[in-house]
């Protein structure tokens, strides 16, 4: 059962029924104690509850969506998430203790569940560009701000770059990508790929890199030092990397440090901008060839 469905049986009626009226375009349901529930659809649309949401209605719904599992789940939700069976991320908020070093999640005030839908082929335009001819693949990266489209544009460029005979390696730290159970992916991300689940992405590559001889390292949402260093590690044992990061335009990307390494290494050859709206792509920038691997031009 998807994410969604699963909260329509946990919601109070008037919440549900909103839900069940937002049909397959709800993006987003977020649920804060004292307010009323939010579905956020695409475009920017939104409904909202004609009720406010009870703090004992949201504990009972996040209790059900982690399978009553909540101490399993504590790592997660210190890190202000926890991912469900279909790949779907649930964001928390709320009261954080700790000693200046260790901070734990202690009470949640709202949360926002954000729905994970594949959508097969949404990557086959821009695949043109990064397998343009037999032989040649070009080492991508994927930017935009959260809610466009970046996790289901990669496990799209996964699933067709395996489908069409490639050992694909998959850094699946969230468990978005792949939503693996006991280590095998319940979404489709291709025939010929081996997924890390739940290890962190530098760690991840790393073993991939020895034991699983990978044509093509995927990581979703990198941005730390320890990632740049180990998708430049991957592109030089020869594997194409295809990733994405947060970032509203390449020039912002630029400006921070461990993106700037990804990109002045050499490591990726094409940048992708999402945008305006889920699935689409509103520029291309392609690495200059012979200008260095700082110069990037329009494609």
């Amino acid at each position: 059962m998807g994410a969604v469905d699963r909260l329509k049986g946990l919601l109070p009626p008037g919440a549900a029924a909103l839900l069940a009226a937002c049909g397959d375009g709800v993006t987003q349901v977020r649920l804060r104690v004292g307010r009323p529930v939010q579905v956020c659809m695409g475009r920017g649309g939104e409904a909202l509850s004609d009720e406010p949401l009870e703090r004992a209605a949201l504990e009972r719904i996040l209790a059900a969506l982690m399978e009553y599992s909540v101490y399993a789940r504590q790592d997660e939700l210190d890190q202000g998430f926890f991912t469900l069976d279909d790949g779907s991320r649930v964001g928390v908020c709320g009261r954080m203790v700790g000693d200046g070093t260790r901070f734990r999640m202690d009470g949640i005030g709202s949360a926002c569940l954000r729905v994970a839908r594949p959508v097969a082929g949404c990557a086959s335009g821009l695949l043109a560009h990064i397998a343009p001819s037999k032989g040649v693949l070009r080492s991508t990266l994927l930017l935009s701000p959260p809610g466009l489209g970046k996790t289901t544009m990669l496990r799209d460029i996964a699933r067709q770059l395996s489908d069409d005979g490639l050992c694909v390696a998959m850094a699946d730290e969230r468990h978005e990508l792949a939503a693996c159970h006991m280590g095998v992916p319940t979404l489709d991300v291709g025939l010929r790929t081996d997924v890390m689940d739940g290890c962190p992405r530098d760690r991840a590559i790393a073993r991939m890199l020895r034991s699983m001889a990978p044509q093509v390292v995927v990581a979703d949402e990198i941005g730390g030092a320890e990632d740049a260093l180990a998708l430049a590690d991957a592109a030089r044992c020869g594997a194409a990397i295809m990733a994405s990061a947060h970032a509203a335009s390449l020039g912002e990307a630029q400006s921070r440090p461990n993106l700037r390494s990804v990109l002045e290494a050499g490591v990726v050859a094409l940048v992708a901008l999402l945008g305006p709206a889920p699935g689409m792509v509103r520029e291309l920038w392609r690495r200059a060839d012979g200008e260095g691997v700082t110069a990037w031009r329009r494609a």
